[in-house]
């Protein structure tokens, strides 16, 4: 029920130009050349393989690489999924979305090379900090909601958004990260991953339609997400954190939006206005593009008037749901 989770870590290390030869695993790879990758050290992991920070001797810049193991890449689903990533990134260009500078297969691995973040990602935020501050989290919010109106703007749906997804710079710019259960809409383009009535997706920030059918995931379920990924930034905690995986999909799907306010007096009532909108549970009654999120969170009134209501939502002038 849990996609990838790769994480691209702080580091001032340069990278290695000592030649070395491809384990021709995924495994261990630190200190190795894998074509004109000259590979420093692991940076992450996950379900899909590992994340290095590499230097492109090419083009004399440092990526992060994201390399499919050799024993997946006998499984044509995983790299259906893998290369489906690059694919979908490729379609995207943002200043708030992780860019993929290029993809494809080095001795038996498939890679993707991607832009390094030499920062943190929320999820390690909420670790170190218990919470993130009323005002950061709005703008942690709207610079992913830019992220996502993008990718609404390309036809494409995350469908795996949530905090360790939320990169923050040094300069303070958050990327969105992690294509890699994205999908386009656009059936011409359908990658084919997933099966009608099969889930994709991580639990805690599952909008109820998506957990039912991850085909069904639209735009309105990243919102869904993102509310609570919100949630979760302001509390400590994702709104539905107890017990297991089906109990959490079933609070998703009928369980009333936990009282904000009682684990964090300091939220201000429009921004509970404005999570409880994210998080309908009829994506009908959700905002219904990020644009219409993002109207909302450039409202000054929702941090200082309890009278706050949010936009009516309106239906989408884009088809394709």
């Amino acid at each position: 029920m849990s996609s990838d989770m790769e994480k691209k870590r702080t580091s001032s290390r340069r990278p290695s130009s000592k030649p070395a030869q491809s384990s021709g695993s995924a495994d261990d790879l630190t200190n190795k050349n894998l074509g004109k990758f000259a590979i420093v050290k692991k940076i992450g992991s996950g379900g899909m393989g590992a994340v290095y920070l590499a230097k492109d001797t090419f083009l004399d810049r440092t990526v992060a690489l994201k390399i499919l193991p050799a024993e997946k890449a006998e499984n044509p689903t995983l790299v259906k999924r893998f290369r489906s990533e690059a694919k979908a990134a490729a379609l995207l260009n943002d200043d708030h979305i992780v860019k993929v500078y290029e993809s494809g297969e080095i001795d038996g691995l498939n890679y993707i090379s991607m832009e390094y973040i030499d920062g943190i990602d929320v999820s390690d935020l909420i670790r170190r900090k218990g919470t993130v501050s009323v005002k950061r989290s709005i703008d942690i919010i709207r610079q992913i909601a830019l992220a996502l109106q993008h990718a609404y703007e390309t036809n494409i749906v995350h469908r795996d958004i949530k905090p360790s997804n939320f990169m923050i710079t040094r300069e303070g710019v958050v990327k969105l990260a992690d294509m890699g259960l994205a999908r386009a809409i656009d059936e011409a383009t359908e990658t084919s991953i997933t099966r009608a009535g099969s889930t994709v997706g991580t639990v805690d920030y599952m909008a109820p339609e998506q957990a039912r059918n991850s085909k069904a995931a639209d735009i309105r379920s990243d919102i869904y997400s993102l509310g609570c990924a919100w949630f979760h930034m302001l509390t400590g905690k994702p709104p539905y954190h107890e017990g297991s995986v089906t109990n959490k999909l079933q609070a998703h799907a009928i369980s009333p939006i936990p009282d904000l306010r009682k684990l964090n007096e300091n939220v201000p009532m429009g921004v509970v206005a404005i999570i409880s909108q994210m998080m309908a549970k009829k994506p009908e009654e959700r905002y219904q593009t990020p644009k219409a999120l993002l109207a909302d969170l450039e409202n000054a009134n929702i941090l200082r008037s309890e009278r706050f209501r949010p936009s009516p939502h309106c239906p989408p002038k884009k088809s394709g749901w």
